[in-house]
Order: structure tokens, then sequence, then C-alpha cells
């Protein structure tokens, strides 16, 4: 649509108006391929840790890897008038990352070494709450009680750290909802926690009674 009489000179106005629209329409190509690419580095990321779920830490670093490649392209493409478009991925990196650390019995990688805004530093380590809690469940139903306790720790430091960040929640949008989701899984984790330490002390307890009686006939396992 032109704002042009015909006849008429373009003016600065109508300049400026047609330099706009295409500045737009360059906008608008830039946004819909860096939401197509972050489509495949949320999988990349989402592959990671099923894997690492299943103890397959090669495919997980291998698919963390591709990630992060493409995390590279996106962030040269996303300048930082679009890089909006790209926190959902690394958030999802963020996420994959530290949870294969945390399996690996490594400390939390630093911001620098992820190499993502704060922003999604922070956010992306809220969600990696819920991965502990599934593989603390996981543990526990496995009797590596250990294992199960130090993932907790993990989560819970995790929540605790970053709770007092809440007052920047109208900067970081989703903050707030993030940390009340997870309160209720560190509450799940240590209910379920609570119980094992209870069982684990009462088929202790029967044990030594066993012992003592020296019956021999019944046997308490864990």
């Amino acid at each position: 649509m032109s704002l042009l009489k015909k006849g008429r000179r373009p003016s600065k106005f109508d300049r400026s108006i047609h330099e706009a629209v295409r500045k737009f329409e360059s906008d608008e190509k830039r946004r819909e391929l860096l939401i197509k690419d972050s489509r495949d580095v949320i999988s990349f990321c989402s592959k990671a840790i099923v894997a690492s779920h299943i103890g397959d830490f090669r495919v997980a670093k291998m698919n963390i890897e591709n990630a992060s490649e493409g995390l590279k392209k996106l962030r040269v493409a996303a300048a930082s008038d679009l890089d909006r478009y790209i926190q959902s991925s690394e958030m999802e990196y963020v996420e994959a990352t530290v949870f294969l650390a945390l399996l690996n019995n490594r400390e939390i990688p630093g911001l620098e070494e992820i190499g993502v805004k704060p922003s999604s530093y922070v956010l992306g380590l809220l969600d990696v709450v819920g991965e502990l809690k599934r593989k603390v469940f996981d543990y526990v139903r496995v009797d590596k009680q250990r294992e199960a306790s130090r993932l907790f720790e993990y989560a819970e430091s995790i929540y605790l750290t970053i709770k007092p960040l809440a007052i920047f929640d109208n900067l970081i949008p989703g903050m707030r909802r993030k940390l009340d989701v997870d309160r209720m899984l560190l509450e799940d984790m240590r209910g379920l926690m609570t119980e094992e330490v209870r069982r684990n002390r009462l088929l202790d307890s029967l044990n030594r009674v066993e012992r003592k009686l020296g019956q021999g006939k019944i046997s308490f396992t864990k």
C-alpha cells in the first residue's frame, strides 16, 4: 500500500515508512527462521535429557554438542534485537547440560561456561529440578539412597540459591511461577526421602532384633 498521491514525489516521511517496512519484513523472516531452528536445538536437548535418564551419557553428550553448535548459529542470527526468540532453546540447553553434569557427579557448570544469557541460565536451572525429581524417584525405586540424597541436595540448593532472585520477576518473566513449581517438587522429594529413611530404620531395627533372638527364620530385606 502506498501513501503517495499520483504524481507526487516521495517525501522524507514516505521514504522513512518504506525503509521501515523493509526492516520489518527482514526481521519477520529472521524471526521465522529463529523459531524454526530453535525447535531443532530444543529437540537435541530433549534427546540428551532422555539419554541421560537411561544412562547413555555418550548419546547425551553428542546431542548436547549438536545443540551447542545450533545455538551458536542462532545467536549470530538473532543478534541483540531478536534474542528473545532463542530464550527457550537456551533454557533447554542449560537444563540438559546441567542435568548431565550432575548425573556424572560434576559441579553445576557456570554461566560463562554454558554461554547463555543470565535470564536463560536462571530459568534453565529451575527447570533442572523437575528432571532431578524424576531421577531421585528412580534411584529410590532401585534402592540407591546415596545417589538419591545427592541429587535431592542439588535440587534443594538450586531452589534456595535462586529463590531470593524472585524480586527480579519483572525482568525475568516466569521465574516466580517456576519457583512455585520447584517448591512443590521439593516437598514431594522430601516426603519420599523421609519415608525411605523411616523404612530403612525400621528394617534395620527388625534385623537387629532378629539377630539378637537368634531365630534366623524370618529375613527382613530392604
